[in-house]
């Protein structure tokens, strides 16, 4: 009987070919294929390729050129201006998470609260995300101008003196984060989405318990809204440890390497020095230490949940 019984599962359990059941669980990878298929070969390949040139001295004439092992990333870590691109990175994250993730947050509380104007607030929030980077970066270097910039002009007004700003080693990068600061963009208003999705059945009981002020924002809304949160903070770092175009665009890395980033350090080793193999080997080590802090922060979310 048993060995009936088994005969008859496995005869329910297989599909046969062009049946429903066969459909219904052949159709999913069918559509999927070929998105999963450029995915690989777009976005992995490139990272396999990265790490395989990393260990060539590349000849793009006559590749992959003269096999080095890890030459060029023994070579790369004794090079004084890669740590320093390393340092500049750490600071523009420490900048961007100061400056550009928390203000944010608060600006969405406070939209939160207003009843009349909320609109047309979230609507001038959204439309300096809709000016190019380049527009973006070209109005504010004006903004920045040493002799007619509006920054000097506003501090010759409070009796300063006027800055150099872009050409300040000590103030270039908070010149490229501060005009993050005043646009928020979208993610005020994913913020703003996410704390208006909190239950109003919640907020009507925590205000019946006195729960209002400051105890509803800690209490009731950033609990509620900490996926979110986590997701912007995985992007504020991913984002920040790959960045090139804005200080690029600002001061080309400079004044003396002060703005050099790990993007702009990678970028310069393909196309200033040619040097292939050391610009794939900083790639690869940038991949991992965006990958093991990203690993980190979804360890500590987990271990918070739990």
């Amino acid at each position: 009987m048993s060995a009936k019984m088994s005969t008859k599962k496995k005869k329910s359990f297989t599909a046969k070919p062009g049946s429903y059941t066969f459909r219904k669980k052949v159709t999913p990878w069918c559509i999927l294929f070929l998105p999963m298929a450029f995915t690989v070969w777009l976005k992995y390949y490139p990272i396999f390729s990265a790490f395989y040139i990393s260990l060539f001295k590349y000849d793009p004439i006559n590749p992959p050129g003269r096999f080095v092992g890890l030459k060029n990333y023994l070579e790369m870590f004794q090079m004084q201006f890669y740590w320093e691109s390393w340092k500049n990175t750490f600071i523009f994250l420490l900048l961007q998470l100061c400056m550009c993730f928390f203000i944010p947050l608060i600006q969405a509380l406070l939209l939160n609260e207003l009843i009349r104007l909320q609109k047309c607030l979230t609507t001038l929030y959204i439309l300096p995300a809709l000016i190019p980077t380049s527009v973006n970066v070209i109005i504010w270097r004006w903004i920045w101008h040493p002799d007619y910039g509006v920054a000097n002009q506003i501090v010759k007004f409070f009796g300063g003196e006027p800055q150099v700003w872009l050409s300040d080693p000590d103030l270039v990068k908070f010149c490229i984060i501060f005009p993050g600061v005043l646009g928020g963009g979208l993610t005020v208003l994913l913020y703003l989405s996410a704390i208006q999705g909190v239950s109003t059945d919640i907020m009507e009981s925590a205000a019946l318990d006195g729960c209002t002020g400051f105890k509803k924002i800690r209490h009731i809304i950033l609990p509620n809204i900490s996926f979110m949160i986590f997701i912007q903070l995985i992007m504020c770092v991913i984002t920040t440890m790959q960045l090139l175009d804005a200080p690029y665009m600002y001061a080309s890395g400079g004044p003396s390497g002060a703005s050099t980033t790990q993007g702009i350090f990678i970028y310069n080793a393909f196309n200033d020095d040619l040097n292939y193999g050391r610009g794939s080997a900083a790639s690869v080590v940038l991949l991992i230490v965006i990958a093991v802090l990203t690993m980190l922060q979804m360890h500590f979310e987990k271990s918070e949940k739990n």
